[in-house]
């Protein structure tokens, strides 16, 4: 099964339905993220939870990239089903001010992981693609369990 997703459109594209959805992210590039303020300070999903390196949030990378079976969650930014991906990019560590805030890029990048799709109750995300309805991202997971549990690969495929 092939899932499609473009930025610029904003549709979730599966089978025969359409469902809404986004990737809204502040960062430093529309000034949505206050750089001085330390609990506004995103750490990148590196796979080695020593390894902290802060970053600024980038939306999901395109590509064609593997889903996995959905997770259930409590959280209210990713209750009730987290759909995790293989997605991952390059993303620019930032150095920290004196007060835990932002300062400024540093030439190092790092690797981030932990993109996937989810419901949420704000309207912006870390760079995961948001299901705008609970009732979507619920007939989103019973479309990919189904597939999944029939061995068959599920796939996103992320357009600018």
């Amino acid at each position: 099964m092939i899932i499609k997703y473009s930025h610029e459109v904003g549709i979730l594209g599966v089978l025969d339905k359409t469902m809404e959805a986004s990737c809204i992210v502040r960062n430093e590039i529309n000034m949505q993220r206050s750089k001085h303020d330390a609990s506004e300070v995103v750490y990148a999903m590196t796979g080695n939870q020593y390894d902290k390196k802060p970053f600024m949030p980038r939306k999901f990378p395109t590509g064609i990239w593997q889903v996995f079976m959905p997770q259930e969650r409590q959280s209210r930014y990713l209750a009730p089903y987290f759909i995790p991906t293989n997605a991952k990019q390059l993303v620019r560590v930032w150095e920290l001010d004196g007060r835990g805030g932002y300062d400024e890029a540093t030439d190092e990048r790092v690797m981030d992981h932990g993109y996937g799709l989810h419901y949420s109750t704000s309207r912006t995300t870390l760079g995961c693609i948001r299901i705008h309805t609970k009732d979507d991202l619920v007939t989103l997971v019973g479309l990919i369990r189904g597939t999944i549990m029939q061995n068959q690969v599920v796939t996103l495929e992320v357009t600018e």
